[in-house]
């Protein structure tokens, strides 16, 4: 009888699993530090370098993921180019990159992103990952697992492109120009100002995956928001 238990619930957690994918497509979520994190919005793309980010944004906190190449398989992301961060709501950031603090733990961070999909053609890519983070200090970290990204779009293929990357830097510019408005209309303080300023926030971050950032000005203006 316990057997015949165990049987239909190993059955209903599989079709379970497999519903929540086809209403959840795509898809972007894990566990922070033991909760449910999903993201609202999610983009990636393919630079000239052949380096891939994966970004998404609840808009309140943003995952980033950056993969050396686009080669399908287990990218490790401790003493490597690739890295895994996140950015949390008081904008604090914490990598994968940083170092622990010696009286936290002698141990550098972990975690892996396994690519499990890259469809240059289609335009999407798929995969999971998790990896502990600390910030700057090293003293304070967070841990993001059971993380997979499911047919997450690429904004832009630099990599063999013919010009595409250009339209959905224009987009990505004018939803920018867009929540600018709003945000300058707002005022800290306001009923709804954590939203605008983070829908602001997500903007700028997808504005950056699809145009680019070389001479990091949109990145100082995302670390000048206080979107609390």
């Amino acid at each position: 009888m316990k057997k015949i238990i165990v049987l239909f619930l190993s059955i209903f957690t599989l079709f379970g699993c497999g519903e929540e994918l086809e209403f959840n497509t795509p898809a972007f979520l894990g566990e922070k530090d033991g909760n449910l994190w999903e993201a609202t919005s999610y983009r990636a793309n393919i630079s000239n370098s052949g380096v891939l980010t994966i970004v998404g944004s609840d808009n309140f906190e943003t995952i980033t993921l950056e993969v050396n190449s686009t080669e399908l398989g287990i990218h490790d992301v401790v003493e490597t180019t690739s890295f895994g961060s996140l950015r949390d709501i008081e904008d604090v950031l914490y990598s994968s990159n940083n170092a622990p603090d010696p009286s936290v733990q002698v141990y550098p961070a972990s975690g892996q992103i396994d690519l499990k999909e890259v469809n240059v053609l289609e335009g999407y890519v798929s995969g999971e990952f998790y990896f502990n983070a600390f910030n700057d200090s090293g003293l304070t970290s967070i841990n993001v697992n059971k993380g997979f990204f499911f047919k997450v779009p690429l904004l832009s293929v630099a990599v063999g492109s013919t010009g595409g990357a250009d339209v959905n830097c224009a987009t990505a510019s004018a939803v920018v120009a867009a929540t600018l408005i709003n945000f300058n209309a707002a005022s800290p303080g306001d009923a709804n100002y954590a939203n605008v300023c983070n829908a602001y926030k997500t903007a700028l971050t997808t504005q950056q995956v699809a145009c680019g950032d070389d001479d990091g000005l949109i990145q100082d203006i995302i670390d000048g928001l206080s979107c609390i």
